[in-house]
């Protein structure tokens, strides 16, 4: 049963529910770096009772931080913001992927000097709406319920108008091996994602208007996405006029689609779902992994993809039951992902054959998904608590703000508006949402 279902009559289960692929190389699994502490130490230090409170003062911490960036923020993807990088890269695809990868490697952010301004989100803004949703549904407290709305009618308001029905995308050019994505160009993944959260806050406000845009984000990804199609079933375009088929959007695509049906009945919205699930399922790798997509330009294996795939299958299950997506399959991939992502202590790696570097989108995807799931698997929970512990102790600042990332010998203290705070945001949310009620409390 999803989470605008039951949401009301939950106490200690959970209901349930990017960037146009990464450069990064895959290595060997390193050693973690000494001076980065265990978060097995670290979890002895801090009784279960006090977690709550731990996540509960980061949450208060990151909320703070946005009020006083009015939610605006750098990236570490945005250097094709930049009108001189814009003007040096002479329209050439592989300078523009260069571009990108300095702005993500650059242990100093350089951006003021680029030109570069702190810019609205549209994905985080989505994410920063399910925080607060969560935070509301764990409280009960009515600021929170004022802060998501807020969120949710400027996301109204700033819908792309190219094409038809409801659909969000970047602030700035984007370049990767997928190809450029323009500025404002909506993509798949951020329209599902936001889609999410307008389900998400029809099953607390009950307002239509959110479900309308859950509407028109389904009349997006069913009217202006070109399709892959084979006998398996279909591939939905990452974007308008791309062809890159790739897995976790195919399926974060077939999710909004099933939110929708679920609630109108809508058969073709139903029957492109189907199709969808149906060509991702046999993508599966032997061994429970998934590689980004299809294609051998896409075969890494990534922490927080693999956890949007799990979120996407269960959603699909409790959704529409065991015929789409058999209960088998959620848990082989589940296996694989918190055997082969996380150090014994829950640290959070980016790679399955990798540690460095430490992302904060990995960790907060991860407490995210973990938080989902500890009503379905006895591990998930333990798992969450491991990692959130080790995220708060080394990659939120002391201004409330979360870091992007921790090489091994540097680390990069970028505060990446959606990357990292937005999503923080979501995974602080679900996290003190899923405990049970007497925990929330303590």
């Amino acid at each position: 049963m999803s989470f605008s279902q039951n949401y009301a009559q939950r106490e200690t289960g959970w209901p349930v529910a990017d960037q146009l692929g990464s450069d990064r190389a895959v290595g060997k699994t390193e050693p973690l770096d000494k001076r980065v502490r265990s978060a097995d130490t670290l979890l002895t230090s801090v009784p279960l009772c006090k977690r709550a409170a731990l996540a509960s003062q980061a949450f208060l911490a990151l909320h703070r931080y946005l009020q006083q960036q009015h939610y605006r923020g750098y990236e570490f993807d945005d250097f094709l913001a930049s009108p001189l990088v814009r003007l040096l890269n002479l329209n050439s695809l592989f300078l523009q992927r260069v571009a990108v990868q300095v702005g993500e490697l650059l242990p100093f952010n350089v951006r003021p000097l680029l030109v570069i301004g702190k810019l609205e989100s549209t994905k985080a803004r989505g994410f920063f709406a399910k925080g607060y949703l969560y935070r509301f549904l764990a409280t009960g407290d009515e600021s929170w319920l004022s802060a998501a709305v807020s969120c949710l009618d400027w996301l109204l308001a700033n819908s792309s108008q190219q094409y038809p029905g409801a659909s969000w995308g970047n602030a700035f050019d984007f370049a990767s091996r997928g190809g450029l994505i323009p500025k404002d160009s909506p993509t798949i993944v951020w329209t599902a994602h936001i889609a999410e959260a307008f389900d998400l806050a029809y099953a607390v406000t009950k307002k239509p208007e959110y479900l309308n845009a859950l509407e028109q984000s389904a009349r997006f990804i069913i009217s202006a996405l070109e399709r892959h199609e084979d006998e398996r079933g279909i591939c939905l375009a990452y974007a308008p006029g791309s062809s890159v088929p790739v897995f976790n959007s195919n399926l974060l695509g077939a999710a909004t689609l099933l939110r929708w049906w679920h609630h109108s009945g809508h058969s073709t919205s139903f029957d492109l779902a189907r199709r969808a699930v149906s060509w991702t399922l046999p993508q599966i790798n032997p061994n429970g992994s998934w590689y980004y997509g299809a294609g051998p330009q896409y075969r890494w294996i990534d922490n927080f993809h693999t956890a949007y795939n799990i979120d996407c299958l269960v959603a699909a299950h409790d959704l529409a039951g065991e015929e789409l997506v058999p209960e088998a399959m959620i848990n082989r991939s589940y296996t694989f992902w918190i055997n082969s992502f996380f150090l014994q202590d829950g640290t959070p790696k980016y790679y399955h054959a990798r540690t460095y570097p430490l992302d904060i989108q990995c960790a907060a995807q991860a407490i995210e998904t973990l938080s989902k799931l500890r009503g379905r698997f006895t591990s998930a929970g333990p798992l969450a608590d491991k990692v959130l512990v080790w995220t708060l102790a080394h990659m939120q600042k002391k201004n409330g703000a979360f870091r992007y990332q921790i090489w091994r010998f540097w680390k990069n203290n970028l505060e990446a508006i959606h990357w990292g705070q937005s999503t923080m945001l979501a995974a602080l949310g679900a996290y003190l949402y899923a405990l049970p009620t007497d925990a929330r409390k303590s």
